[in-house]
């Protein structure tokens, strides 16, 4: 059972790792009147900018997650061992169960955009006249 668990887990974070937030531009009269090629061209230039100023530490991002989900799987492992009475098979599965779901998170996080590298996109891509709505 903890290895479908986790088998599911992990796909899921692999399906996850394909996909990354765009930001979505408001469609006004400069947007428009521009070819899309030199859109894109900004947006990634705007991106190449932010991946210089903010450094990220997505390894650590992703251990954290994963150690704490891993002692928060252990905890519910201890509460429902006192019910079965097999405390060592519930916490070591819990501990399992709560690692893959914390590596799950941490990925998923991992893989999107944080706060400030979205603000610093953001406010590059105003500098150069877009109007920024938001990010999917």
């Amino acid at each position: 059972m903890v290895r479908s668990l986790s088998a599911l887990i992990l796909s899921l974070v692999l399906a996850a790792g394909c996909s990354s937030p765009q930001i979505k531009l408001y469609p006004d009269e400069r947007y428009r009147s521009l070819p899309q090629e030199t859109v894109q061209k900004d947006i990634a230039d705007c991106e190449a900018k932010a991946k210089e100023f903010v450094k990220s530490h997505k390894g650590q991002m992703v251990a954290k997650r994963t150690g704490g989900g891993a002692i928060f799987g252990a905890v519910i492992g201890v509460i429902f061992g006192a019910f079965t009475g097999d405390y060592g098979r519930a916490v070591s599965q819990g501990a399992a169960v709560g690692a893959a779901s914390g590596l799950a998170g941490g990925a998923v996080e991992a893989n999107s955009p944080d706060g400030m590298h979205r603000r610093f996109v953001e406010y590059c891509l105003m500098d150069k006249g877009y109007r920024p709505m938001g990010w999917k």
